[in-house]
């Protein structure tokens, strides 16, 4: 057969089709849809520690103005209530706080058990979805089960690139990253043994009671949503910064950001941009210049984000490694003393980072279940408000 020059060029056109199709497919036989990549990003999400309280405004009005597509429309709202345990409950609080700062709200619910058609046409009329707290791994087992890209997962990326906005508490926190923890205290996350009596009196709510410690960061797959860091919830009041370090050190990844309770960071997709919203604290963790022995780790910078905190995450992971630091004081550090049982004060973790970043303040030590934080300004970029910190396991008496 004679191939004309129309023949040839409309040839051309369909296997350059072909081609782009392919490029688009997962590996062969994976059935998986390809990731988004950070360039293709766009929406906000906003990432709450856990435990936030009615009448935390900043976070609640930054909510609602992201879900408001314009001034005419009210805010079309989807609360998923998969994490929690009792999901009507769980939707019926979340509902009654959001009334509180939007009465002409659109509010609709999705359970564990709602139809995944029912949930993908839900999200795709939705410009907000907030997902309620409880147990992370009940959110991944119902939309990313074994790391598949379902139609739920596909909707939500979806309201998201329309400029939408995914706000999570306590396990959806957690859910957001990928790798994301499933449970788990530092001390065994560090390979570290618990100086614990009584080894259920402080456990991880994620972990059944009686379970037997295991040593390493317990991580899994997470929904993904942003690429830049590995997210934790109740990072303060948990005492989490060591269980974020070694996560980070294991999945060879550069950046954490642990949220505590009542408090939230606001990011922006398309910018790679985080802004703190709340008066509570969270902490980005820095471990470029990590370095071991045995089982101490240096060199790990911390910054806390307050209120008003910008900072570039993508320009952060633009920058080359800092360079090694070693942690030298000719003082002893001053001791962080530990939270006050029954009191609302701040927690001594907060305490420990915001001392630890003042410059000339010295160093400050935080003792804590086995092992210790020692803490000290960044003197390698003075007056950035970053850290140096050491985790040690605590030395023999």
């Amino acid at each position: 057969m004679k191939y004309t020059p129309i023949m040839t060029k409309t040839l051309r056109g369909l296997f350059a089709v072909l081609l782009s199709v392919l490029a688009g497919c997962g590996a062969p036989g994976s059935g998986a849809a390809k990731e988004p990549t950070a360039q293709a990003l766009r929406g906000h999400l906003i990432i709450i520690g856990g435990a936030i309280e009615d009448d935390n405004k900043p976070v609640y009005d930054r909510f609602i103005a992201l879900a408001r597509t314009s001034a005419a429309q009210p805010p079309h709202i989807v609360i998923a209530a998969a994490a929690s345990a009792d999901q009507a409950a769980g939707a019926t609080s979340k509902t009654k706080s959001l009334r509180l700062y939007s009465s002409t709200a659109v509010i609709d619910v999705i359970t564990r058990e709602t139809p995944t058609d029912q949930t993908v046409a839900l999200i795709d009329q939705a410009s907000a979805i907030f997902f309620t707290g409880g147990d992370q791994k009940r959110i991944t087992d119902r939309y990313r089960p074994a790391g598949k890209v379902t139609p739920e997962l596909e909707a939500m990326r979806r309201l998201l690139a329309r400029g939408g906005v995914i706000a999570g508490t306590s396990a959806g926190d957690a859910m957001m990253s990928d790798p994301m923890f499933l449970t788990g205290r530092s001390a065994e996350a560090l390979g570290i043994a618990s100086t614990r009596k009584n080894p259920d009196q402080d456990a991880d709510p994620e972990t059944p009671k009686g379970a037997k410690p295991i040593m390493g960061p317990q991580i899994g797959q997470g929904m993904g949503l942003i690429p830049w860091v590995i997210t934790d919830s109740h990072f303060f009041e948990r005492n989490r910064f060591g269980r974020l370090v070694a996560a980070l050190e294991v999945s060879k990844r550069r950046l954490g950001l642990g949220v505590g309770e009542n408090a939230a960071v606001e990011v922006n997709l398309a910018t790679g941009q985080l802004v703190g919203l709340s008066v509570a604290n969270a902490l980005l963790v820095d471990v470029a210049g990590l370095s071991r022995d045995g089982l101490t780790r240096r060199g790990v910078r911390a910054r806390v984000i307050s209120q008003g905190t910008r900072l570039s995450l993508t320009d952060l992971l633009a920058r080359p490694n800092p360079p090694a630091s070693t942690f030298t004081t000719s003082a002893l550090p001053h001791e962080i003393l530990p939270d006050e049982p029954g009191t609302k004060s701040e927690p001594a973790s907060v305490r420990f980072f915001t001392k630890s970043a003042a410059l000339g303040g010295g160093s400050w030590i935080l003792k804590l279940d086995g092992y210790e934080q020692i803490g000290r300004p960044d003197d390698h970029t003075p007056g950035s408000r970053w850290s140096i910190i050491e985790i040690r396991p605590t030395p023999p008496n």
